[in-house]
């Protein structure tokens, strides 16, 4: 089996976390071919820590970047990309990106990873679940999907991540998702792998606040075209969310006020038509699986599905 990997993390103002992840790196049985840690513009310690590591660990290596004082998603895939023009000189199979706050949690993590790799040729993008602290216990988050990695532990196999052409930068985040929307139409596979769980010590949306973060990640999803019905669905399943009802809402709110304002998608109209497609799919399926609870709903998603092959 083909174990020649890299990483890949952009980290900013990441001091009080970033011990977590690195740690959890040097733990692996099979540790990356390199490391690259972009420390992008940070304003604390995070580059100290990371300096440290890397003089007793020759695999990790410290890049630094100017970044602005606030948080960027443009910035971070222009972290990562910069990353990535380095570490393509050297021999490696799998490029992975993980987050700067967030753990692995087992020592055969990545060796698990390319196993899956190995097992499946057409396999592009893999990666664990991501938890959550909850009180005194660490939870599998609600967004967690077994046909969708998390943008904070995505590992690419070398070829798909080449073929797409890496991440690329948004306005308001969801590189990550735009890469496996890529992937996929390109004939890759896309999945999760729960049996290998990450730790994330800063809550999904935490760092620019937690409503403002919500509501952003709504029109992060009208910017891609995500189709309203299963916009409506995929917020009702998130009603769980802390705080309750109000994160579902918020997000929804952030999809409606997009379209209200009349914005256009940003990705190009066939991405848009193969994304709402594959949505549509998945209601179709739930609804079908829950027929008898939903009739209704059944005749509804085929008159959209017949709408969006026209």
């Amino acid at each position: 089996m083909d174990t020649r990997y890299a990483l890949l993390t952009a980290a900013k103002n990441e001091e009080k976390d970033i011990s977590h992840a690195i740690q959890s790196v040097i733990q692996q049985t099979i540790r990356p071919v390199a490391w690259f840690i972009v420390d992008d513009g940070s304003i604390d310690h995070t580059a100290e820590i990371i300096r440290q590591y890397a003089a007793h660990h020759s695999f990790i290596r410290l890049i630094t970047r100017e970044g602005g004082q606030t948080r960027s998603f443009g910035s971070k895939d222009k972290a990562i990309n910069m990353a990535y023009e380095l570490a393509k000189e050297l021999s490696f199979s799998y490029i992975g990106v993980q987050d700067a706050d967030i753990a692995v949690t087992r020592a055969d993590y990545y060796e698990q990873v390319m196993t899956a790799f190995s097992s499946e040729p057409r396999l592009g993008i893999a990666g664990g679940y991501i938890y959550e602290r909850k009180g005194e216990n660490w939870l599998p988050r609600f967004a967690n999907s077994p046909d969708s990695v998390a943008g904070g532990v995505q590992m690419f196999r070398r070829a798909c991540f080449e073929q797409i052409g890496g991440y690329i930068p948004l306005p308001f985040g969801g590189e990550d998702w735009l890469a496996q929307i890529d992937a996929l139409r390109t004939g890759w596979k896309v999945y999760a792998l729960p049996e290998l769980p990450a730790y994330h010590y800063r809550p999904t949306s935490s760092a620019g606040g937690r409503i403002r973060g919500l509501f952003r990640l709504g029109m992060m999803d009208a910017s891609f075209g995500s189709h309203p019905l299963f916009e409506l669905f995929k917020c009702a399943k998130r009603f769980g969310e802390r705080p309750w009802i109000l994160s579902s809402s918020v997000r929804l709110s952030g999809y409606v006020w997009w379209n209200l304002s009349r914005r256009r998608p940003l990705l190009h109209a066939d991405k848009v038509a193969f994304l709402r497609d594959q949505q549509l799919k998945k209601v179709f399926c739930l609804l079908k699986f829950n027929h008898a609870l939903f009739p209704k709903f059944l005749s509804i998603v085929k008159r959209f599905r017949m709408k969006t092959s026209l």
